[in-house]
This record gives structure tokens, C-alpha cells and sequence, in this order.
């Protein structure tokens, strides 16, 4: 009966071994770390781009257990998310000083429908260590005005809107805009949202795209640069940040010193594998394995800008 129990106790102790859903390659050596060590590692760096698929729950447990790791060796740093908009940055800070209730800041701030299950744990953390949290995106609304009117709908805007702005735009005819038109018109193709007849304009969906990549980097850098600098986790589709482009190309464009690392997810199917041209999508990249149902390319990109503001 007692060797019954040890075989069991070892079991238990190895099966996680074979059953690891995510493994994490340091891109500049090609190998195999743990989660620790790629905290560890990241200390070396000002801004740092964790590139999520916003339904992923691997990705998003990853997020927080990296934010507390991280924390233990950098107590002066600032949390930033996509996830929520320039403009309700007043009642996140009233949330995080125990101003407001929580009712209240979640009524108020435009929380994404995952909220309570993915981000609501970073939040607390943040309130817990007293963070500041920067809500580092553009209105959704005025990213929507771009994506139909093109960057004059920016024109129409009180001087108060446009602080929720970024004051730089700049749309590369690059590779980031390849990789997005590809996307987009793959999505076309395979929705069933696209309504029959309906009619895009990729340049503008594009612009809209570049415009929140301005904003999240511009609100990155006002925060980062308030004395003492401190260290910045930003947390956003992994578009807007692999292979340093979107918004890590534009915060480099505003602050080219600046020590910036990526964080880059890849779905695996079976076996944990990935390519050479992986190695140049960000520092470190995550292998996860993927479930069932995946993101499609729009949700990967994240709103696009020709969704209707709900």
C-alpha cells in the first residue's frame, strides 16, 4: 500500500512536467526558460510589450504571475493597458485610491466584457501596491470618426477631446501595414459579422489602427517620464506589438534610447515548435497550447476601427 502511495506522489510531481500548456523562448539564445528568469530578465528594460490574444486564458495567467514576480525586483514601476481609454483615467485613479467604489468605477470606466475573469487581477494587484495604472488608449470613438472620415474627423474635435489624442500621428507605409491589410482581408474573407455589400476603406481602418498605437505610446511616455522614471508593463494585442511594430515602433520613434522588450505569443496545435523567423517577433515568445476555439485575425488585432461604438 505505501509503494502505492509514493508511485502516486511521483505522479503527481512529474505529470505537470508533460502537461505544461505554455513553454517561454529567450529569442536572443533559442532556448527553453522559466517564467522567474524571464522576469529577472526583463529588469534590464524600460518599457516591456506583453503581446496577449485578449480570449486567451493561458496568456492572461501568465500576465499576473509575471506583474507579481516582476514587482518583487522592481517596486518602482507602472502598470499601462489597452484596455482602457485615456478618458477614464481619472476614475481608474479614483478607483485605485479608494475614492470610488468599485460599482462605481466599473459603471463609469467602459470595462471590456472579460474584465471581472483577465484584468480585474492586474487592477487589484496595482491597487494592492499602490500602482499607477495608465489608461493608455484612445476613446474608441474618435479611433471609430478616423476610420470613416479618415485623420480631418481629428478636426472637428473641442481642444479639451483632443487630449485624448495623441499630438504625433504618424501611418508607415511598412510592414506593419502589410501585416495589418493581410489580416483584414483574411477576416473579410472568413467573417460571417461582415455584413453582405458592406464596403471598407483598408487605408482608413489602417490610420485608425496607427492612431491608437500614437496614443498608447504617447500616455507610455508622459507617465514613464514623470520623475523618478520607472519601469512600464504594458499589456496589449499582441499586434500592436510583435516584431516591434505598432505601438513599440512608435514609442521608439518618440524615445529612441529607450530599452524596449517584447513579449510575443504563438499558438502550438500539438508539440511545442517554432520557426526562425518566430525568433524576430519580440525578446521572448511564449508557445501556448491552443484550444478549441481560437481568436480570429480581427480579434487578434483588436478593434479595428470599423466596428460601430457600442
Amino acid at each position: 500500500m505505501k509503494r502505492i502511495f509514493v508511485i502516486a506522489a511521483l505522479i503527481i510531481l512529474i505529470l505537470p512536467a508533460f502537461c505544461k500548456e505554455y513553454k517561454i523562448i529567450n529569442t536572443k539564445t533559442n532556448k527553453e526558460i522559466e517564467l522567474k528568469e524571464m522576469a529577472e530578465r526583463l529588469g534590464d528594460y524600460d518599457v516591456i510589450f506583453f503581446g496577449e490574444f485578449h480570449e486567451n486564458r493561458i496568456l492572461h495567467s501568465l500576465e499576473f504571475e509575471l506583474l507579481e514576480m516582476f514587482h518583487r525586483n522592481n517596486k518602482n514601476m507602472i502598470i499601462s493597458m489597452e484596455m482602457f481609454e485615456r478618458d477614464v483615467q481619472p476614475i481608474l485613479d479614483k478607483y485605485l485610491n479608494n475614492e470610488i467604489l468599485e460599482e462605481d468605477f466599473l459603471a463609469n470606466s467602459r470595462p471590456w466584457p472579460n474584465y471581472e475573469t483577465d484584468y480585474k487581477p492586474l487592477i487589484e494587484f496595482a491597487k494592492e501596491n499602490e500602482l499607477t495604472v495608465v489608461a493608455a488608449n484612445i476613446p474608441r470613438r474618435y479611433a471609430n470618426m478616423i476610420s470613416k472620415q479618415g485623420m480631418s474627423a481629428l478636426d472637428s474635435l473641442s481642444v479639451e477631446e483632443k487630449k485624448y489624442v495623441a499630438k504625433k500621428h504618424i501611418v508607415f507605409e511598412d510592414e506593419y501595414k502589410e501585416r495589418f491589410i493581410k489580416a483584414m482581408k483574411e477576416e473579410m474573407v472568413h467573417s460571417s459579422k461582415m455584413p453582405k455589400g458592406m464596403k471598407m476603406n483598408l487605408d482608413l481602418i489602417y490610420a485608425a489602427q496607427c492612431i491608437k498605437d500614437d496614443t498608447m505610446a504617447e500616455s507610455i511616455l508622459k507617465y514613464h517620464r514623470i520623475p523618478p522614471r520607472r519601469k512600464v508593463i504594458h499589456f496589449n494585442g499582441d499586434f500592436h506589438s510583435s516584431k516591434h511594430l505598432g505601438t513599440a515602433q512608435k514609442i521608439q520613434v518618440l524615445e529612441p534610447m529607450l530599452k524596449v522588450a517584447v513579449i510575443t505569443p504563438k499558438g502550438c496545435e500539438n508539440e511545442f515548435t517554432w520557426e526562425d523567423e518566430d525568433l524576430l517577433e519580440g525578446e521572448f515568445l511564449i508557445l501556448y497550447k491552443e484550444e478549441v476555439s481560437e481568436e480570429t485575425s480581427e480579434e487578434k488585432i483588436e478593434e479595428d476601427g470599423s466596428k460601430e461604438e457600442e
